[in-house]
């Protein structure tokens, strides 16, 4: 489905399955992603082929998984601020303990703001702390980008380092379950669902 005034691109991208997203305007050409896997190379060239001028990255967690393709495209790029500290510790972004330590050495601009826009279009970000300390949701127009904080019937980790259940959970259902039922929520890992899908059939949130 699309977005007024914007396609999306999805890539499926290393060993775990992650879902980066590439919304893009065909008229001005300008382009932002959320969230950058490795390898990228596949998001490099579709940029290039199209013709396309990313303005942004946009991070809704700081795992490595979601940030080790950042190098090489020389943009701003977007995190939460609790969750910093994630882009310089290998420790605390589970790298290191997947046998390549991932470290972003380039500054980050820090999500400090409810809202940004991509062009005229308002962002909504929505923090939703829970699988990590600074994880975000991203809402434009009826399109949500949960990271790994909602997926289909199921919900992020939480048995891992500043984690917590009892945060995922009510992230979910006081800030992501009072959207409009219809609206479409593409998760960091796996296939879209939509919020009342998951409010109706989502075995973890039937607490």
């Amino acid at each position: 489905m699309a977005q007024v005034g914007f396609k999306l691109k999805i890539f499926v991208l290393g060993n775990l399955g992650n879902n980066a997203y590439l919304l893009y305007d065909e008229l001005t050409k300008e382009a932002l992603l959320i969230d950058v896997p490795k390898p990228s190379l596949d998001i490099k060239r579709f940029l290039h082929k199209n013709g396309l001028n990313l303005k942004f990255v946009l991070l809704t967690h700081g795992h490595f998984d979601h940030i080790e393709g950042f190098d090489g495209f020389n943009v701003p790029f977007f995190i939460h601020p609790n969750d910093e500290e994630f882009l310089t510790d290998p420790r605390i972004n589970a790298s290191l303990f997947c046998g390549a330590p991932v470290v972003i050495r380039d500054k980050p601009q820090l999500l400090d703001s409810d809202k940004l826009f991509f062009g005229n279009t308002k962002i909504d970000v929505i923090h939703t702390p829970g699988h990590t300390p600074g994880s975000v949701c991203f809402k434009i127009g009826d399109w949500l980008f949960s990271g790994d904080t909602l997926f289909f019937h199921s919900v992020g980790r939480t048995d891992i380092p500043f984690a917590s259940h009892a945060d995922i959970i009510a992230s979910i259902k006081n800030k992501l379950l009072i959207l409009d039922p219809g609206t479409i929520v593409y998760p960091g890992h796996g296939g879209h669902t939509t919020i009342g899908e998951e409010e109706r059939n989502n075995p973890f949130l039937q607490e």
